[in-house]
């Protein structure tokens, strides 16, 4: 019991004929529920005096009395009885709210807008939301493969709950955090020449075809710190995607350089991945808005991501 739960209702004064507070609302509640001071104590675990002393700042400030005391009971006045229907009408509704996210909390349902860069669009994210809807049956999702750029603005017109991309935003409105590392591979024909080496290090890139990114996308930053600016540029055929290039290396024109979630789970006949030495990877990013709160259902989808990540991407090269 603590008779200071009053806080600042004791202090200053009486204003009459004022609105009643919420807890003003909740003790007047409480009364007419138990019968009496003692009983209304008890449901809301607060002392006797307590109670007593917000019952008549109550009264002192609408201007009338609430009840009329006989032995122990108090027994509501006609302005009391008119005040509790309305009281519990408030009552009802804050138990449909409640009872409404509890539902929603259980349930999972509403809506997910999720964007997603193309290299995790095509087996990350479709694997993450196979878990999220295993366990979440009535949301529903709508997902777009973004460039880096894109993505960005997709937060900043409110088309998107929740991101995945290689390298953090730089925006004062978004947030983001890195979930994992993704390694870069080098798809290729088994026919290539490449394919022979069992790892394959930058200067082994020149001469023969292979396929970069433009120098400002996340992947053409991670090859220029891995092989060198001038060799960066030497790729024969630029893409903005992974994708993209898995599809240009299964068609023979040249050696495309991905990260691994964007390889196919099953590989293309005649087709082999080899490993990258010096190790070379792309960060995991979780993108979301600094100015809302991220959705319980992006949260569970960020855990599906976090789940299908220690899963693994799938390849054993």
């Amino acid at each position: 019991m603590q008779d200071d739960w009053l806080g600042d209702q004791a202090q200053g004064g009486t204003e009459p004929r004022r609105g009643l507070n919420l807890r003003q609302i909740e003790v007047f509640r409480a009364i007419m529920l138990a019968g009496s001071v003692s009983g209304a104590g008890r449901m809301l675990h607060v002392s006797q005096p307590a109670i007593s002393r917000m019952l008549a700042l109550t009264e002192d400030r609408l201007g009338f009395k609430l009840f009329d005391r006989q032995s122990t009971r108090l027994l509501p006045t006609p302005e009391a009885r008119k005040l509790f229907t309305e009281v519990e009408g408030l009552y009802r509704g804050v138990e449909r709210v409640n009872d409404l996210a509890g539902n929603l909390a259980r349930s999972g349902a509403g809506s997910l807008r999720i964007v997603a860069s193309a290299s995790y669009g095509e087996r990350l994210v479709p694997m993450a939301l196979q878990g999220l809807l295993q366990r979440n049956p009535g949301a529903q999702v709508s997902c777009r493969n973004v460039t880096y750029d894109e993505l960005t603005a997709r937060f900043l017109t409110g088309d998107a709950d929740v991101g995945l991309a290689m390298e953090a935003p730089d925006h004062a409105n978004l947030k983001a955090v890195e979930l994992g590392r993704d390694a870069l591979v080098c798809l290729l024909p088994a026919s290539h020449p490449l394919a022979r080496e069992p790892v394959l290090r930058p200067e082994a890139l020149q001469g023969t075809p292979w396929i970069g990114y433009p120098p400002l996308t996340p992947l053409g930053r991670t090859l220029v710190a891995w092989m060198g600016a001038p060799a960066a540029a030497s790729a024969a055929i630029e893409v903005h995607s992974p994708a993209t290039a898995c599809a240009f290396a299964q068609q023979g024109l040249g050696a495309a350089l991905v990260v691994r979630w964007s390889v196919p789970l099953a590989l293309a006949p005649g087709m082999v991945l080899r490993p990258l030495e010096p190790a070379a990877s792309a960060g995991i990013w979780a993108v979301s808005s600094r100015l809302e709160p991220l959705p319980v259902l992006a949260k569970r989808f960020l855990t599906a991501v976090g789940n299908a990540l220690r899963t693994g991407a799938g390849h054993q090269i």
